[in-house]
């Protein structure tokens, strides 16, 4: 006869749940497997523990709420306050996307406490530069920006472009020109960011539950302007045709580059890697002339 279970491993189960073992048994090979179910103890759900009826309750009264809200025209971006959850505003708006680039090779090769304060550095300037250009920055993640400038939505006015375009050459002007020096003089690594703009109609939106939600961006030009981030490369600004086709006069020239997107199987998206030579006209300079 030989024996299936260890003793050892018997006697450190049964143990470990208050049951004496009995003495060490050789077990027929026949016998069959030992059920644990009706050893261990049965855990009852608990207010705290998750279960599909519960969420499935959650869902059921989530969409009965969204049935009572609406999308309506919008003339100004909306804050958490002033929309309810799954409501929506409709806006004219170009879309930025800022992001870090080769942030994760930075957080493998350079120490933490380092990283840090390149990450400060960079999110907060970036954050502060939209709001001087007439946007807002709608969301932050790590080392990624969303902004939107906009305008009601009825309203055709290509403005926004103008302050998204110029707002992204103004944000590669401070990497190029002012972080990487400073970071080069404190023995820091140097960074580059990624932009990718395109502008249409979005929904803005709020998502979320109590004390945990946000605004979230809808629509082609939201999910176009994150793929065109997603897509530049280093110090690159990347653009939809219609940002493109609507820049402002001063970037019609005058040494300002854009090549097309070099994959002929996507659409003419055009990249720029452009930067100011000097300080940021004041913004009445970029403002259209209608």
């Amino acid at each position: 006869m030989s024996s299936n279970y260890d003793p050892l491993i018997l006697k450190y189960l049964l143990g470990d749940l208050g049951i004496s073992p009995q003495p060490a048994v050789p077990l027929p090979v026949s016998t069959p497997a030992i059920d644990f179910s009706r050893i261990l103890p049965t855990v009852s759900p608990t207010p705290s523990q998750p279960t599909l009826r519960a969420s499935a309750a959650r869902i059921v009264a989530g969409l009965s709420q969204v049935d009572d809200t609406d999308i309506t025209d919008g003339r100004i971006l909306p804050s958490l306050e002033a929309i309810q959850i799954a409501s929506g505003r409709k806006l004219k708006a170009a879309v930025l996307y800022n992001d870090l680039k080769g942030f994760s090779r930075l957080v493998a090769t350079t120490p933490k406490k380092k990283v840090l304060k390149m990450l400060h550095a960079f999110v907060s300037e970036m954050a502060r530069t939209a709001p001087d250009f007439g946007g807002e920055v709608v969301d932050c993640a790590g080392d990624r920006i969303m902004a939107v400038f906009w305008r009601p939505h009825k309203n055709d006015d290509r403005q926004p472009i103008y302050d998204a375009l110029s707002c992204a050459f103004w944000m590669q002007t401070i990497i190029d020109r002012g972080l990487k020096p400073i970071l080069a003089r404190k023995g820091l690594p140097t960074i580059s960011c990624g932009i990718g703009i395109d502008y249409g109609q979005i929904v803005v939106t709020r998502v979320g539950i109590r004390n945990r939600n946000k605004l979230v961006l809808l629509g082609d030009a939201a999910n176009s302007a994150a793929k065109l981030e997603d897509l530049a490369e280093e110090g690159q600004t990347i653009v939809s045709p219609i940002v493109y086709a609507n820049r402002p006069p001063f970037m019609m020239g005058n040494g300002w580059a854009f090549e097309p997107y070099p994959d002929r199987n996507v659409p003419a998206w055009y990249i720029s890697r452009c930067v100011f030579q000097n300080d940021m006209p004041h913004r009445e300079f970029v403002k259209r002339r209608i």
